[in-house]
């Protein structure tokens, strides 16, 4: 058997040493030049732009879980009270829509719009002990906020085919990544499939796809990348040095460079002696592009 093709750990680079407590949902924005993400505990959002090594970091009132571009420019931050705009030139802007603001237990977690201008994204248990009373949720244009799923512990993995006719998505303690079919006119889900099932203590956390659909996703425990095919398949390994790896992203001025967050939020002091770059931004070269990013249309 053939063995599968290995980007090796060396060949990753620190970018932006922020430290993050838990590093989540790097956004590459073409507009503006920067790599943007963030500290879910220390409540920041950051940014960093290749091109020129400068950073930027802004502090929220409460946990971020994801962040999205917009059409109209900016971005949108989900907080522990729902979805807000966000821009770097003013920073945090309007409170557009309130998402569980009568559960103090939940906060929001991971979310990627579709190619219609829709939002989908998650909510679980702030405190981390992954209790099953999380949701996923479907944002649509209108602003009108749909529960698809409950029962969900940690949201993770939202991404879309390059047609937009797949999503996938994992809830992590699960071990399972699903592929669901898609339909991006009504914005409704259809068969779902298991996509890939990770054995032992192996975690699948934030995923992005490239031009030929395949998903790369962060293997939690696993300090590793992987590219799978449509099929599932693995095709291709970049290990990284950090053993918890949250979330990729594929742009840079090259278009190819894969950009990678992380967490120490959980390491022993062992672990943080040796892993040394874990909550900092990394990057690595691919060679592989992603398609042009959806943006949400509200």
């Amino acid at each position: 058997m053939s063995k599968t093709p290995t980007i090796p750990s060396s060949a990753a680079q620190a970018v932006h040493r922020a430290n993050a407590v838990t590093g989540e949902c790097a956004f590459w924005d073409e507009r503006s030049g920067f790599v943007w993400w963030i500290d879910i505990q220390g409540q920041r959002v950051l940014g960093y732009a290749p091109a020129t090594g400068e950073e930027r970091a802004f502090n929220t009132p409460s946990m971020p879980g994801m962040l999205a571009g917009r059409r109209k420019g900016g971005m949108l931050v989900g907080l522990e009270d729902g979805i807000h705009e966000f821009d770097p030139a003013t920073g945090l802007g309007a409170h557009l829509v309130a998402v569980e603001a009568d559960n103090p237990l939940t906060r929001v977690n991971d979310g990627k719009p579709d190619s219609t201008g829709r939002l989908w994204f998650g909510t679980m248990d702030k405190s981390g002990r992954a209790q099953p009373f999380g949701s996923l949720y479907r944002l649509d244009t209108d602003l009108r906020l749909t529960r698809v799923r409950e029962n969900v512990a940690v949201p993770n993995g939202i991404a879309f085919s390059p047609d937009c006719r797949r999503m996938y998505f994992a809830d992590s303690i699960t071990h399972t990544i699903e592929a669901i079919d898609y339909d991006p006119a009504t914005g409704e889900l259809g068969t779902s499939r298991v996509f890939v099932k990770y054995p032992g203590e192996l975690l699948p956390d934030g995923t992005c796809v490239d031009t030929d659909g395949a998903l790369w996703v962060a293997v939690v425990e696993g300090g590793r990348i992987e590219r799978r095919l449509p099929d599932g398949t693995l095709d291709r390994i970049v290990e990284v040095p950090v053993s918890r790896p949250t979330m990729p992203e594929i742009g840079g001025p090259d278009g190819e460079t894969l950009f990678l967050t992380s967490q120490r939020r959980v390491l022993s002091r062992d672990k943080l002696r040796t892993e040394t770059l874990a909550g900092d931004l990394l990057s690595v070269r691919i060679g592989q592009r992603a398609p042009a990013p959806h943006r949400v249309a509200f």
